[in-house]
Formats: C-alpha cells, structure tokens, sequence
C-alpha cells in the first residue's frame, strides 16, 4: 500500500505539472518537486524493504546433511553451541561437528554441550532387522548389536576428541537411548535452528553372514533437512518449539548409554 500511495503521489505530481487544468485544480506550484521527493520516497522504502528482506532467514528452506558442518561452524565461533539431536545412530551429528571441532585454531575457546538420543538397540524391533523366509520383516539381534556398537564407538570418541581438544574447546557429549521408532531425524543448534527431516530410505543388503541373510537398513546421511530458524516468523518459531519440547520430553525419560544399558 505504501509503494502505491507513493507511486500516486509521484504521478499526479507530474499530471499536476503538465497538465494546467490539473495544477489548477490542485493549486500548487511546485508538482515537479514534489513528484520527484515522492519518487525518491519510494525508491529509498523499496530498497529498505529489499535490505529487511535479505537480513531475515527464509521461513524454511531445504539443506543436505553434509551442510550442517557450516551451521556448527557459525555457532562454534559465538562462543556458545548446544546441538540436541534424534537419529539412527548419531553419526551425521558426530562426524559434522567433530569435523567443525577438528579445525578450530584458538581464538574463542568455545562451550560445547552435545547430547543425541537414539534408539534402544538392546529390545527387539523389525526395522532395523532382516527378511525372514516368507519376505517379512523381523527382528536381528546380531544386527541389532552392530548398531548397538556403533553408537558406543561414537560415544568414545567424542568422549576422546574431548580430551584431546580441552584448551581449545570445552565439549561435553552425551549419549542416550529410548525404545523408539527409529526414522526420526532432526537436530537443533541454540534452540534457534531446526533442521528436521526423516529416514527416507530402507535398504535391503545381504549380510555378512550367513550368506543368505538380508537386513533392512535405514538410510539417511544423504536425506535432504528443512531448515527453520525462529526469527524467520510464527510458523518457524513453532516449529522450532515443538521439537524442542519433544526432545526434552523424550531426554527426560531416555536413559544414559553405558555398558549396564544391554
């Protein structure tokens, strides 16, 4: 409306001064100037309008797994990053921010508190799991212990980068672990960003053995995430808030990721 009220103005000002019968009517003398202040009005409003534009986040957009690293990075350099994630296993959050961690050079020492939830891989489900003989899927404990020490293995060695990056990061990784349905995939760093998305993908492969096994895998490093950010409006705030009291709430009840766990 604005854009238009001045779009107005600049144009009956010119009208006005051209035009006698008009620049009577609207007794004035000086239409020119006031055309071209007009103009220059809405010139300066469309491009402050632009500017705010450009500085606010989209309401969401669409990011591949491997961008994460640069989200980290940024948050890394604040001083300050807290990333709360659900996955399958944990390792697109771990390799992305060790990385991040990994090519700090001093500067700011900054806190890091991490802590991923994921699936009890010590009870019985069907996916992951293997193809029984009629096609159905069922329940793998081997596979099963697999994932389970997957996820110890990333706990060490977060565990491990934090000592080893002490005077360069203050890192502390947590690990927990809930009987829940494993396709939900999201991670939010600050509580300010969401990146939030699922398993999109399950892979049937032979096994390692016996030779005539098939385990259904899920699939994920390469998922494409929705980005929300809060200050991108009502519609990203939500969002942003309902996963994060998800994740509280499910936390809450998860259990720590130790060897008394199985």
């Amino acid at each position: 409306m604005t854009r238009v009220l001045l779009l107005s103005i600049f144009g009956l000002g010119l009208v006005a001064q051209f035009v006698q019968p008009v620049g009577d009517a609207l007794e004035g003398k000086a239409y020119l100037g006031g055309a071209v202040l007009s103009l220059v009005g809405y010139v300066l409003y469309s491009e402050v309008q632009r500017l705010n534009a450009a500085m606010l986040p989209a309401v969401r957009e669409t990011v591949l797994t491997r961008d994460l690293r640069q989200h980290f990075d940024r948050a890394l350099r604040l001083g300050e990053a807290r990333i709360d994630a659900i996955g399958f296993t944990g390792e697109t959050v771990v390799y992305q921010i060790s990385r991040s961690l990994e090519d700090l050079h001093g500067g700011v020492r900054p806190r890091v508190r991490m802590r991923i939830l994921v699936p009890d891989f010590t009870k019985p489900m069907e996916i992951p799991g293997m193809l029984n003989g009629e096609g159905k899927a069922e329940d793998d404990e081997g596979f099963r212990a697999e994932l389970l020490a997957k996820v110890r293995e990333y706990e060490r060695n977060m565990t491990a980068l934090a000592r080893r990056l002490e005077n360069v990061a203050e890192l502390d990784p947590q690990f927990r672990v809930l009987h829940i349905s494993p396709f939900l995939k999201f991670c939010l760093i600050n509580d300010e960003q969401l990146f939030d998305g699922i398993y999109d993908k399950v892979e049937k492969r032979p096994a390692n053995e016996p030779p005539d096994r098939q385990v259904l895998d899920l699939m994920g490093y390469h998922t494409s995430l929705t980005r929300w950010h809060i200050d991108a409006g009502p519609a990203a705030r939500e969002k942003c808030t309902q996963r994060k009291e998800l994740f509280e709430t499910l936390w809450g009840v998860a259990r720590p990721l130790t060897p008394s766990a199985s």
